[in-house]
């Protein structure tokens, strides 16, 4: 049976590292789209972000962002959302603040920085979107429609990882401990840590979309290199890593195609897909 639905994660798989979508790959999806299928971007980003990215090679598809907490096509149509409950919200920001621990919220598909640091600055310069500044406080109160919240550690921009990753280790353990139920961290790259609502993954957001739309789970492929990825490519009835993936990501797949630098996405889609 053929696959309907692929769904690529952005950075690190379809985006090369200028965070560019290369004329190859982009050609593959308009030839995927072309052919009847359904392409989806399954990110971590904020939906403002990722549109972008699809307006720029004019598609309109159901995105999902947030790693599933909203599913919104690039015209603007919900198909599901997901958000944090809002005492959750204002509780788990206070205790970071008690922590300082620096985090980022996403409410109302806005950014929000309880101070500005450099790392919020690399973290606005990768995604193209731009910060508000508000302060502890004014975080706590930034509760409605919190899509995500997100750590953005020490390590983010810095090379020497160990003791940072253990540091890392220590507070998403510590956040799952004290929040179980109430919310999902994972770690999404070097120095990013999400925090989103427990039901939330690109794996249940692959689930829906699939339903919604009719088509089994073995009609659908998945293509990414994080370890937010993972459970959609263990979902997906096809999977592919990339290149540049990490050795457990790769050796859950079912292929594994070229780098991100190197039009891994288009890859997957020439070999397995349009065939």
């Amino acid at each position: 049976m053929g696959i309907k639905l692929f769904a690529t994660d952005l950075d690190g798989t379809l985006l090369n590292s200028d965070d560019k979508i290369s004329k190859r790959n982009a050609d593959a999806v308009h030839a995927a789209i072309a052919a009847g299928i359904i392409v989806t971007f399954a990110t971590g980003r904020m939906y403002c972000s990722a549109v972008k990215y699809a307006e720029k090679i004019n598609m309109d598809v159901p995105l999902v962002t947030y790693n599933g907490a909203l599913i919104k096509s690039t015209a603007g149509k919900v198909y599901n959302e997901e958000y944090i409950s809002e005492d959750v919200v204002k509780a788990f920001v206070d205790y970071c603040a008690h922590k300082q621990w620096y985090l980022q919220v996403n409410s109302n598909d806005k950014l929000y920085f309880p101070t500005y640091l450099q790392r919020s600055a690399d973290y606005e310069k990768s995604t193209g979107i731009k910060g508000e500044t508000v302060g502890w406080h004014g975080l706590s109160e930034k509760t409605a429609n919190v899509a995500k919240m997100l750590f953005v550690t020490d390590a983010y921009a810095q090379k020497d990882m160990r003791e940072k990753l253990e540091a890392e280790n220590g507070m998403i353990c510590e956040m799952t401990h004290r929040f179980a139920g109430k919310v999902t961290l994972v770690r999404s790259k070097k120095g990013l840590i999400e925090v989103t609502s427990p039901m939330v993954s690109k794996a249940n957001a692959l689930r829906f979309l699939a339903k919604h739309f009719g088509f089994g789970m073995d009609e659908v492929m998945a293509i990414g290199d994080g370890n937010n990825d993972l459970p959609m490519l263990e979902t997906a009835g096809k999977s592919a890593a990339m290149g540049n993936a990490a050795a457990n990501i790769k050796a859950a797949c079912d292929y594994v195609v070229d780098t991100n630098d190197n039009d891994g996405v288009a890859e997957a889609l020439y070999k397995y897909v349009l065939l």
